[in-house]
């Protein structure tokens, strides 16, 4: 009964939460959700109801990679929620619902591994409420990978036809949630699994079944993201300097017991963190859970090194600067990730140490814990300061919760340490900091204003003209009060769901071309007129910026008072339309010469820089006919030379007319270019998709055929057909 009442308590926990996001009347919002995924799914959700899943996405940065960016999940079968709900329920759904998929993981991966009701329950608690898990719920695409692979665990730990094959498609599951690294670093997870109890020589081959068969179903994603990674900051020159920040630091070792020792991250007053937050926000896993983890440690001594190797390599991966992410080539930027062993291992030492705690009636160990945090309640409340008030109080839970595990652990009852884990773990629950829907779900004055399809910069995103992001100064600190403000200034988070577009938009995953990724390094270091040009070229429409625009060519429109800062909203004069036909044609011989050349042009649209030389005569008239994501069709009737789009030139783009392949080449450094001869021609430029449709038929079909083997029931033996 009490292992029931426990097991109420954590889905009336989830519920509680869950619902409202459910219902669209909430939605998460912390960091990466409105920073990077909620615009990328707005833009995907709105393409799939049109039954496309593009190459490009050309509402942020001109065209910046869609399905082969793996954060964007363009493949993930979840995706289907955008099809049969309101936008703002399937996109924290996808959130809700593999948070609980996270613990059924966890919970069957302990049943495998030979646990008991009670301790599985426990472990699944434990990794559910677990920092790496919450921390989750601000990162879409860790979040899947961190809810399958429990079950790709599961799958190796049960070997045989059913165990690779279910094992196979959550790999499959996790690779397509698009988060390569955390999947990669679970491989040294999937070993142990596969090895339990059968050695490694037998161990490796499930292993490497279940990784192969996982990378079949995931191949639409591979395949696409093969196409478009040579032509990225990433693929090219690996990440911008910076890993080594989000190395564990050795003081973070107390987060095992007192969450959130330097501020709670989702308030941005005197409790908050005060600073850039880790990227993983807490290494916390309850302190019921930590002295059971230290039970079980002799039961599971493989996983207690994994355990332990996670935190040390967390910590060691950032000794050397940057030296991870340059032997990575850009991909391996967060020796914080290493955290993900930890996070898996922990819970099922959690649950070994249940079991233990129970059968030697070990009460004592989490009583004289539950003391000495009491006790350093009481010195935190002597120190003073607010902070100080924060750790009185998370000790004093941790006390309460010990000394109800411990009063469990010397009744016998699994289901009360289950409670306790529950209780040590309800700080957490901070972590899923969500903001009303309603603040978000209509388009802001200024987007009213400008009207759908407007193409805006604003200084709310990451710093496009290098200035700080605005700070608005007001009573409630909270962080999604800072957002009201920012949707408000037009941010992209909602701004893209009310059809605005961001010509000049941050890249955080370094999937932008090398090209835009030099426009925008070097925008802050020219002053506005040079600006004004390169808003001009890009098709900007209006800027929102907290300094007067110092130029002519931006027409300031209104100003705002915000919480004490200041916004003003300035048109640009006379933007790039969809596609012009320059007057006159020079050429750069390196991107910087290009660069500089559009920046102190008289007009940047009548003189166009191109990467090579061009026969251009001036005098053709253009007529845009489609402005697709992945097709692009032009009319135009010219002399000869070049033709200029307002979309970021990438080598996919495939341009022809009446079936004549024409060359492309970059123009004003970042923009696309198309070579014509003298003429009428209707232009029609494409990405191929035929790679990722025969891709995406082959993982279809590996998916169905693993489910399939998995599901299917073995025919029992000495049957008779």
């Amino acid at each position: 009964m009490a292992l029931a009442a426990a097991a109420a308590l954590a889905l009336g926990l989830w519920l509680w939460i869950a619902l409202p996001l459910a219902l669209g009347r909430r939605t998460l919002c912390y960091r990466d959700v409105f920073a990077t995924h909620l615009p990328l799914k707005a833009f995907g959700a709105a393409e799939l109801r049109q039954g496309r899943v593009p190459a490009f996405n050309p509402t942020w940065g001109l065209g910046q990679p869609f399905r082969g960016n793996p954060n964007a999940l363009a493949f993930y079968p979840g995706n289907a929620l955008y099809l049969a709900l309101p936008f703002w329920s399937a996109f924290n759904l996808h959130y809700a619902l593999h948070w609980l998929l996270a613990g059924l993981g966890m919970r069957a991966l302990a049943r495998a591994l030979g646990q008991g009701r009670g301790a599985a329950l426990l472990a699944a608690i434990t990794y559910a409420g677990s920092g790496w898990v919450m921390s989750g719920l601000s990162f879409y695409n860790l979040l899947a990978v961190s809810a399958w692979w429990p079950f790709v665990l599961w799958g190796a730990v049960r070997g045989g036809r059913r165990g690779v094959a279910l094992g196979g498609a959550a790999c499959g599951m996790a690779l397509l949630g698009g988060e390569p690294v955390a999947a990669a670093l679970g491989t040294m997870a999937l070993l142990l699994a596969a090895a339990a109890g059968r050695g490694l020589r037998r161990g490796v081959p499930i292993a490497a079944a279940i990784g192969g068969l996982g990378l079949l179903v995931a191949l639409p994603q591979v395949v696409a993201t093969a196409r478009v990674l040579p032509f990225t900051l990433r693929g090219a020159y690996g990440t911008l300097p910076g890993s080594g920040d989000y190395a564990l630091a050795p003081w973070r070792l107390a987060e095992l017991l007192v969450p959130f020792p330097r501020g709670v991250p989702w308030d941005l007053g005197p409790l908050g963190f005060g600073g850039e937050p880790p990227y993983v926000l807490t290494l916390s896993c309850g302190a019921v859970g930590l002295w059971l983890a230290v039970l079980g440690a002799r039961r599971g001594r493989a996983w207690a090194a994994l355990a332990a190797a996670g935190l040390l390599g967390a910590w060691a991966a950032g000794l050397g600067g940057d030296a991870l992410l340059t032997l990575s080539r850009g991909l391996a930027r967060y020796p914080e990730k290493l955290l993900f062993w930890t996070a898996l291992a922990a819970p099922l030492l959690a649950g070994w140490g249940c079991e233990r705690a129970l059968a030697e009636r070990r009460w004592r160990g989490a009583a004289a814990c539950g003391c000495v945090a009491l006790a350093l309640a009481g010195v935190a409340l002597t120190l003073g300061p607010a902070l100080a008030g924060l750790w009185a109080g998370l000790l004093a839970l941790a006390a309460a919760a010990l000394g109800l595990a411990a009063w469990g652990a010397a009744r016998g009852g699994a289901g009360r340490l289950a409670v306790a884990q529950l209780l040590a773990l309800l700080p957490l629950g901070g972590l899923a900091v969500t903001a009303p829907v309603a603040d978000f779900a209509r388009p802001a004055p200024w987007a009213r204003r400008l009207g759908a399809g407007a193409a805006v910069v604003s200084s709310t995103t990451a710093s496009p003209f290098g200035n700080p992001r605005p700070a608005y100064r007001v009573a409630d600190t909270s962080y999604a009060a800072q957002l009201r403000f920012s949707a408000l200034d037009l941010d992209p988070a909602p701004g893209v769901l009310h059809g605005l577009t961001y010509p000049i938009a941050p890249d955080l995953e370094g999937m932008q071309s090398p090209l835009a990724g030099l426009l925008q390094r070097n925008l802050p270091g020219i002053d506005w007129p040079e600006r004004a040009n390169w808003l001009r070229a890009l098709g900007v429409d209006a800027a929102v910026l907290h300094e007067p625009p110092a130029t002519p060519r931006l027409r300031l429109v209104e100003v705002a008072e915000r919480a004490g800062t200041v916004s003003f909203l300035a048109r640009v004069v006379s933007p790039a339309p969809a596609a012009w036909w320059p007057r006159e044609v020079t050429v750069a011989d390196i991107p910087a010469e290009a660069f500089r050349a559009v920046s102190v042009a008289a007009d940047p649209l009548a003189r166009v820089v191109a990467s090579r030389p061009v026969a251009h005569r001036p005098g053709g008239r253009v007529r845009a006919l489609r402005d697709g994501p992945d097709r692009l069709e032009v009319e135009v009737d010219s002399p000869g030379g070049l033709l200029v789009l307002r979309r970021a030139f990438q080598p996919l783009y495939r341009a022809t007319s009446a079936g004549r392949p024409l060359a492309t080449l970059p123009a004003d450094l970042a923009l696309l270019g198309v070579e014509l001869p003298p003429g009428r021609h209707r232009v029609v430029l494409e990405v191929p998709a035929g790679p990722e449709i025969a891709a995406a038929l082959t993982g279809a079909a590996a998916l169905a055929a693993a489910l399939a083997l998995g599901l299917w029931p073995a025919r029992a033996r000495g049957s008779v057909a």
